[in-house]
């Protein structure tokens, strides 16, 4: 059951059909495209399988019934299967929070296993792969993951990029206000965090599935100064995400107001709905990677 639960909580699908990955070779000064577009296509296209085990939640969290009187055994541990930029995109998705810090540190375990299979699957010398899902440039709410080291300064570096959904509908980017689309953002930044169908799944489901969602909906509310309990016990999971939702919508609007000069342009920027794994190769030796 646990397994089955887990599966379903998965903030993204992994099959590389579902993904429909498109790959884009980012404009460069020099260099041949070959490498990043070879691992382009490879971390769409190849497979693998991790294995990992969730972690009881981290952070302070107040009136949810998010205990962890069990913090170990074979119902923490967990398989899954997908392509690279499947579990890359799922692994940035799934550690998101604010400031860069993961919303409860339950799934680093997993975001640990994806980078370490990646590693393994691809040379990463001069090469360096990430996953950023961020809702628009700037935002304080995001999560990222990385594989290899980061290009020197002077490296003369080429790029491809791929595109991978992160389960959010795209916000429309006709906007007349920045209220109107600072909720529209809001929305979406919520139901990617805490998806409202597969989160009452996982309320109903057993330990430690239950615990875990539990403390991730506490975890969201107290950063932004909600609670969401009543909501959750009487398995609305709408209404919990509403609330959410409104009381993020302020910040980002304001945010919004303060990086762009108009609401189209900001609707234009908006990237929620898309996980961007960017692909980077570099010289070695007078050579281009």
């Amino acid at each position: 059951m646990n397994a089955a639960v887990d599966a379903a909580v998965c903030l993204l699908l992994v099959g590389a059909a579902v993904f429909g990955v498109s790959t884009v070779s980012d404009p460069v000064e020099t260099g041949d495209s070959a490498r990043t577009d070879a691992v382009a296509e490879s971390l769409a296209t190849s497979t693998t399988t991790v294995t990992y085990a969730l972690r009881p939640g981290t952070g302070p969290v107040r009136g949810t019934p998010a205990a962890f009187p069990r913090e170990n055994g074979s119902d923490f541990r967990r398989t899954t299967h997908g392509t690279f930029a499947g579990l890359l995109a799922r692994a940035a998705v799934d550690t998101a929070g604010f400031d860069d810090d993961s919303l409860t540190g339950s799934r680093d375990d997993f975001r640990r296993a994806v980078r370490e299979a990646t590693a393994g699957s691809f040379e990463t010398s001069n090469l360096r792969i990430d996953a950023e899902w961020r809702p628009y440039p700037g935002s304080p709410v995001g999560g990222r993951v990385g594989v290899g080291t980061e290009p020197p300064e002077t490296a003369r570096v080429h790029a491809a990029t791929l595109s991978v959904p992160s389960g959010a509908d795209p916000v429309p980017v006709a906007a007349d206000d920045f209220e109107t689309l600072g909720l529209a953002v809001s929305e979406r930044v919520v139901e990617t965090l805490v998806p409202r169908e597969t989160a009452i799944i996982a309320l109903r489901g057993d330990y430690p599935s239950s615990a875990l969602m539990w403390h991730r909906y506490g975890r969201l509310g107290e950063e932004l100064g909600v609670s969401v309990e009543r909501d959750l016990r009487a398995e609305n999971a709408t209404a919990s995400n509403r609330r959410l939702a409104d009381a993020l919508a302020p910040r980002v609007e304001s945010d919004l107001r303060d990086r762009f000069d108009s609401p189209s342009e900001a609707a234009s920027a908006v990237d929620v709905h898309r996980v961007r794994i960017v692909v980077r190769a570099w010289e070695s030796e007078g050579r281009v990677a």
